[in-house]
């Protein structure tokens, strides 16, 4: 995950803090897939230097402000985000702002707070450190009620202009000015890359109780590789319900699982990466077979779940009594069984989405597992219509 521009509108810095500011980037640096930030209070507070008590005052000032929000299980998430993958064409949806060293650095945060918020605006928002990506603009677009900075005058427009020339390239002139590019001096200060993913990957081997502190670095990159690819086709729900059920999957059968446990738990430097082997690549590759027979088990688990619940409803709606107090508790039941329903049924129809689209490019997985998908519920109709369709076509085919 990127740093997504508009977090570095100066029109919402207005009020920033130091600290606060530092928090938004490191909240960037920090989220993984959908946003959701895998660090607690506790966590940020240590790698910010401050205490929870402060962290939690400002998160909630960025509540307020729509930039984090919080799942239902209190689930920190960051809004101000931008997902791109590995190796993929930068697009306009695509564009992030690259956290460079210097906006954090003693001397650009001892300036003026309207210096930095032009340069953090030109750099984060406008993307003027990239090749060409010249931006014009008017002095009176700096100043007034409707500026860009908190300033009331032309000529303090031009005396922030000439202070952010510090940082920026800019040629100003009797009404305008233009921002080329930033000062090679910054860019070469370095940037903070992102840490998200490994982040994710690392509280989720921990919650199924995987020993993280043995386990290599370079095999969590490879099952973060393939979560990532989950992620862009399929989306966060779908992806992260599945990578938990592989790794639960994993831990609960060590003894199939142990070739896979002995090609995580290695040294970085053990690995064998040539032209013939690379042990990298078959961690991933081990790895999302996993996830597909986890997509499998947790449809057929999510179809008994399901079962169950229409049993209790059943049960709760034939029963027939006088007593009250009996009646209020059956409608209880089948007020909750209704809702767990509406859940489950959104979670497979979910799946089945995902599924669709994939059999389109990959059937054979599907006619392979066919004698158990053709026992999921109606969700899943139209699939297993597809799947009998391949199949039928190929045995005419054959004959």
């Amino acid at each position: 995950m990127k740093h997504h521009p508009d977090l570095f509108d100066a029109r919402t810095l207005f009020n920033d803090t130091r600290l606060l500011f530092k928090l938004k980037l490191l909240l960037g640096t920090v989220c993984a897939y959908g946003g959701e930030v895998p660090l607690s209070q506790g966590e940020l507070a240590k790698r910010m230097g401050t205490s929870t008590y402060r962290i939690r005052i400002l998160l909630q000032k960025l509540d307020l402000e729509g930039i984090i929000r919080y799942a239902d299980n209190g689930t920190l998430f960051f809004n101000r985000y931008t997902f791109v993958r590995d190796q993929e064409e930068m697009t306009p949806n695509t564009l992030y702002a690259k956290n460079f060293v210097f906006f954090t650095c003693d001397e650009f945060l001892a300036e003026d707070r309207n210096v930095q918020r032009f340069v953090l605006h030109y750099v984060g928002k406008e993307l003027v450190y990239i090749p060409k990506n010249f931006r014009w603009g008017y002095l009176s677009d700096l100043y007034g009620s409707t500026g860009l900075l908190n300033i009331r005058t032309p000529k303090e427009a031009k005396q922030v202009l000439l202070k952010a020339s510090k940082y920026l390239n800019i040629k100003i002139h009797t009404e305008n000015f233009q921002v080329l590019n930033v000062h090679p001096k910054w860019i070469a200060m370095g940037e903070v890359f992102s840490e998200g993913a490994e982040l994710w990957v690392q509280k989720q081997l921990k919650k199924h109780r995987f020993c993280y502190e043995f386990l290599s670095r370079k095999a969590v990159w490879q099952l973060a590789k393939v979560m990532e690819d989950y992620y862009a086709k399929f989306g966060y729900e779908y992806a992260t319900d599945i990578f938990d059920h592989a790794l639960y999957r994993i831990q609960h059968n060590k003894m199939r699982s142990q070739n896979f446990l002995n090609m995580i738990y290695k040294d970085d430097s053990d690995y064998i990466i040539n032209d013939e082997k690379n042990e990298l690549d078959e961690i991933s590759a081990y790895f999302r077979s996993v996830m597909e027979s986890a997509e499998l088990h947790y449809a057929v688990q999510l179809s008994t779940e399901l079962n169950h619940v229409q049993q209790q409803k059943h049960m709760a709606e034939t029963v027939v009594t006088i007593n009250e107090e009996i009646a209020d508790m059956n409608r209880k039941v089948i007020e909750k069984a209704d809702k767990q329903q509406r859940l489950i049924w959104d979670k497979l129809r979910l799946i089945h989405l995902c599924w669709l689209n994939r059999f389109r490019t990959h059937p054979d997985w599907f006619v392979e597992h066919y004698y158990q998908i053709k026992t999921l519920p109606a969700p899943i109709l139209e699939l297993k219509l597809e799947i009998e369709k391949f199949i039928s076509k190929h045995r005419s085919a054959a004959v």
